[in-house]
C-alpha cells in the first residue's frame, strides 16, 4: 500500500512520515513538494492509494490536485491538510472527495484515527476489486469455454468476449490441445500458467477443460507463422517434460483465417485425439501428419508385409529380427513420423495376438497404451519382444503360473511400496510387460494392480499413525508420498479425515 505525501515544507513531509514510522503503519511513502509535482508522480505511477496533500502550495495548489486526481485517479482516496480552518476549505474539500480534513499543527491521536480509517478502507477496496476481478476472470474462462463445449452461436460468444478485451474475429486461429496422464493442470494451475507464457510469444486463451486437459487458442491479425508456433511449442514441451516431470501429449491444430470455420477445426482436434487411440507423450501437428514421401510409405508397406507372413507362419524370430531392421531404419529418416510408426507397430502387435489366439480386448488395450506412451522406438521394440517372449512361454507350457506371477508382484509390492514405484516398474522387476502384469493381477485377484499399491500404501499410513509418533510428512514419504498434500488429499478419500485429524482421533 503507498501514500502519497504532498506538502512545499519538507518539515511538515517529515513529521508525517515520523508518524507513520512511530505507529508501523504498512505503508510505503513517496514524496512531492508540490501539486504539479504529485500530479506528474500520479501520471507516471498507478500504485499510489492514498494521497495527503497541503492545500496552499506553489504551481498547483492542493485542491486542484485533489480535483484532478479525483477526475483521473478515482480509486485514489485523499486526505486534505492545511492551516486554514475557514468553513470554505472544508466545502471544497468536499467537493474533491477529500475523505477528511486535518488541520496543522496535525494532533497525533487524530492523524492516528484517521489514518487507521483510510488503511481500512483502502484494504476493502483491494478486496472488492479482487472480488470483481476474479468474477470477471471466471465469466471469461466460462465463455471461452463455452467456445468449444456448446451448441450455441459461436458468433454470438465471440461477440461477448470483446467485452473481456478478447477479439476473435477476422483473426488467423490456431488451436493447441495439451492433455497430460495425472491432474497437472489442477495441480500446477500457477507453475503452468507461467511456463506458458515463458514460451508462448503470440497472442493466446487458455481454456481449462479437465484437470488434465486445456485447451490454447493462438490468435494473431497477421498469418500465422508455423515457425514461431513449432518454437514456442518445443519450448513449452521441453519447460513441461524437464526432469521428467511431466509427459504431455500435444495436438497443434491447423491454421485458420475467422470464426466460419471454428466448429469444424475444434471437430478435426477431437478426431485427431481420439485416432491416437490411447494416450501418447509427444507433439502431433495436424498439418504434418499426412505429408510423408510415397516412396518411403510404400517401402515401408512392403516390410509390414513381410512381417505379417512371419506372423501368419508363427516365425517369431523373424518377426523380431525384421522389426529390428524396421526399426534401424526409422531411426536414420529424421523425418519419419513416430506417430505413424507407433501405429504400424501396434497393427503387428494385434496381428500376434490373433495369431494365437487371445482376444481379451482389456489386455490388447493396455499393450497398445503402453507402445503409444512410449518415448523412442527402441522402447516400443522392447514392449513388442515382451509380447512375443509370454506369447512363447505361453505356448510351450500351455499358461504360465499366474498365482507364482502375482506373488511375486505382491512381494515387489510389499517390499517397495515405500519408494516412487508404479505398474512400469513392478513390471519391470517381474521380467514382464506392464499390460500383462495388469491383465493377470487383474484376473487372479479381482484387483486393478494400481489401486492395490494405493491400498497397501494406505493401509500402512494408517498403521504407522496408530503405532509411531513420526511426524506425518515423514509418514508420507514411508509409504512412498513425498508430495505432502497429495497424500494428506488420498488419505481423506481413503478414511474421511486428513492424517491429523485421524491421530487425534486416537
Amino acid at each position: 500500500m503507498k501514500i502519497l505525501l504532498v506538502d512545499d515544507e519538507r518539515t511538515e513531509r517529515e513529521g508525517i512520515w515520523f508518524l507513520i514510522e512511530k505507529f508501523q503503519f504498512e505503508l510505503e511513502v513517496a514524496e512531492a513538494a508540490n501539486g504539479k509535482l504529485a500530479m506528474e508522480y500520479l501520471q507516471k505511477y498507478q500504485d499510489v492509494d492514498i494521497l495527503l496533500t497541503d492545500v496552499k502550495m506553489p504551481y498547483m495548489d492542493g485542491l486542484q490536485l485533489a480535483k484532478y486526481a479525483k477526475e483521473n485517479r478515482p480509486d485514489v482516496i485523499i486526505i486534505i491538510f492545511s492551516a486554514y480552518s475557514e468553513f470554505d476549505y472544508a466545502k471544497k474539500a468536499c467537493e474533491v472527495s477529500a475523505v477528511n480534513y486535518l488541520l496543522k499543527p496535525i494532533e497525533v491521536e487524530e492523524f492516528k484515527q484517521v489514518m487507521e480509517h483510510v488503511i481500512a478502507l483502502c484494504r476493502q477496496k483491494k478486496q472488492w476489486k479482487e472480488q470483481k476481478e476474479n468474477l470477471l476472470v471466471a465469466d471469461k474462462k466460462l465463455l471461452l469455454y463455452r467456445l468449444f463445449n456448446t451448441k450455441e452461436s459461436v458468433t454470438e460468444i465471440v461477440e461477448k468476449l470483446k467485452e473481456y478485451k478478447i477479439n476473435l474475429e477476422n483473426k488467423y486461429i490456431c488451436f493447441v490441445s495439451i492433455e497430460t496422464r495425472n491432474n497437472y493442470f489442477e495441480l500446477c494451475e500457477e507453475e503452468f500458467e507461467k511456463i506458458l507464457k515463458r514460451n508462448m510469444k503470440l497472442p493466446y486463451e487458455q481454456i481449462d477443460f479437465y484437470p488434465n486437459q486445456i485447451y490454447v487458442i493462438i490468435y494473431s491479425r497477421e498469418p500465422i507463422e508455423e515457425r514461431k508456433v513449432e518454437n514456442s511449442i518445443r519450448l513449452l514441451y521441453a519447460d513441461l517434460t524437464e526432469e521428467k516431470a511431466e509427459m504431455p501429449s500435444i495436438i497443434v491444430g491447423t491454421t485458420f483465417f475467422g470464426i466460419k470455420e471454428f466448429s469444424g477445426r475444434v471437430k478435426e482436434m477431437e478426431d485427431v485425439r481420439n485416432d491416437t487411440f490411447s494416450y501418447f507423450s509427444g507433439v502431433i501437428y495436424i498439418a504434418q501428419k499426412a505429408a510423408r514421401d510415397t516412396g518411403t510409405l510404400e517401402e515401408t508397406m512392403q516390410m509390414k508385409d513381410s512381417i505379417f507372413r512371419s506372423i501368419e507362419d508363427e516365425n517369431m524370430p523373424a518377426v523380431e529380427e525384421q522389426l529390428l531392421v524396421y526399426l534401424k531404419r526409422l531411426e536414420n529418416e529424421k523425418a519419419s513420423s513416430a506417430f505413424y510408426a507407433k501405429y504400424l507397430i501396434l497393427d503387428i502387435v494385434k496381428a500376434i495376438y490373433q495369431k494365437y489366439g487371445i482376444y481379451n480386448e482389456s489386455l490388447i488395450m493396455q499393450t497398445a497404451d503402453e507402445i503409444m506412451n512410449s518415448h523412442d522406438l527402441w522402447k516400443v521394440g522392447e514392449v513388442v519382444s515382451k509380447v512375443i517372449r509370454e506369447i512363447t512361454v505361453s505356448q510351450k507350457q500351455s499358461l504360465p503360473d499366474t498365482s507364482l506371477t502375482v506373488s511375486e508382484i505382491k512381494k515387489v509390492i510389499k517390499n517397495e511400496y515405500m519408494h516412487d514405484i508404479g505398474l512400469e516398474e513392478i513390471a519391470e522387476k517381474v521380467c514382464l510387460t506392464a499390460s500383462y502384469v495388469s491383465f493377470i493381477f487383474k484376473k487372479e485377484t479381482g484387483y486393478n494392480l494400481v489401486k492395490y499399491l494405493t491400498d497397501y500404501r494406505m493401509k500402512k499410513a494408517k498403521e504407522l499413525l496408530e503405532e509411531s509418533n513420526w511426524k506425518i510428512v515423514d509418514i508420507g514419504k514411508a509409504c512412498g508420498y513425498t508430495n505432502q498434500p497429495y497424500f494428506n488429499k488420498l488419505f481423506k478419500n481413503y478414511y474421511g479425515v486428513t492424517p491429523k485429524q485421524y491421530r487425534e482421533q486416537k
